[in-house]
């Protein structure tokens, strides 16, 4: 599938790069120990020439029996409103008046699930004619087909070849739909292409420019506040990945585990550091504001202080940024 007009996404950078200079140096000055002044571990990704508006959101995790719509209420009273919003699907993608309801004009990055088998059967070819061809046509929709493929492949459940194909099936029932504002989005962990991971992204990348979107799932585990993962670590492969399959880069999970001995004030000053480094690179950037699989939450002020600042700093999407 061609990518997707591109151009008009590259305005408004000043602005936001301006907001968020000033949040970075903010929490650096409260930090006491910024982890900025180390040395980046990989040789260094320069400033991009036509810079991005990246959008900043959210997922939408529900918590002690809240609605969805509750979920997203206290999400934007703690950040927002928020400019994007990450939905899963544990199966084939939710309707649309179900995301519309909950959304309004809120660009979102949806990620849904079937088996490779299932897919490439034609089995839920109807169901995603009808899913696409309702899409909304004035805002942008980043889909996404089984998002982090990787550790089913290693186990076994199926072949990247096979996930390639199914991936390939349901890009060419997007692509017939001819919405502009629907970008093929894959999903893969930030750890695939990173030196030492034995992986290799292209074994589930399409060639011939089908992606528009290469996305990563990015955490950072503190070990202590001062040993945050360096950014420049963390995003360079797989941004690197994305130039090299000609496609635009995201981050559609951003994390990190506060440590015990950090009362917020170091990962506040992480996420701002990473924020600086994603902000015009990025086409979208979404925390991963759960606790599911690690204390990932932005339970500590500092925290949620330094991902508003970062929303805050990022333009609204409805109009296509």
């Amino acid at each position: 599938m061609p990518t997707r007009d591109r151009i008009r996404r590259r305005v408004g950078l000043a602005v936001v790069a301006a907001l968020l200079l000033a949040a970075t140096v903010a929490c650096a000055d409260s930090s006491g120990d910024h982890p900025g002044a180390r040395r980046p571990a990989v040789e260094a990704v320069p400033p991009p020439e036509h810079p991005l508006p990246t959008l900043a959101g959210s997922t939408i995790h529900r918590e002690n029996g809240e609605t969805a719509a509750q979920a997203l209420a206290r999400i934007d009273a703690s950040y927002g409103p928020i400019r994007v919003a990450r939905i899963f699907s544990p199966g084939l993608p939710v309707s649309w008046k179900y995301l519309d309801g909950l959304l309004g004009d809120r660009p979102a990055v949806v990620s849904f699930r079937a088996t490779p088998r299932s897919v490439l059967s034609g089995r839920y070819d109807r169901a995603l004619r009808a899913w696409f061809r309702d899409a909304p046509t004035d805002r942008d929709t980043w889909w996404a087909y089984l998002h982090e493929p990787e550790d089913d492949v290693e186990r076994g459940y199926f072949t990247a070849r096979a996930f390639k194909r199914a991936w390939k099936h349901v890009d060419r029932i997007a692509a017939r739909v001819g919405n502009p504002r629907l970008h093929a989005t894959m999903i893969l962990m930030c750890w695939t292409p990173q030196r030492g991971s034995d992986r290799d992204w292209r074994d589930y990348v399409p060639r011939h420019d089908r992606v528009d979107v290469l996305s990563f799932d990015c955490y950072a585990k503190g070990r202590g506040a001062e040993e945050y993962a360096d950014p420049e670590r963390l995003f360079a492969a797989g941004y690197r990945a994305a130039q090299a399959a000609g496609a635009e880069w995201a981050v559609s999970e951003l994390g990190a585990v506060r440590d015990p001995t950090d009362d917020g004030t170091a990962r506040a000053a992480w996420i701002s550091e990473a924020a600086a480094w994603v902000v015009g690179r990025a086409r979208f950037v979404t925390y991963f504001d759960a606790d599911v699989g690690g204390g990932f939450q932005l339970t500590d002020e500092p925290s949620r202080a330094a991902w508003a600042a970062v929303v805050a700093a990022s333009p609204t999407g409805a109009d296509g940024g």
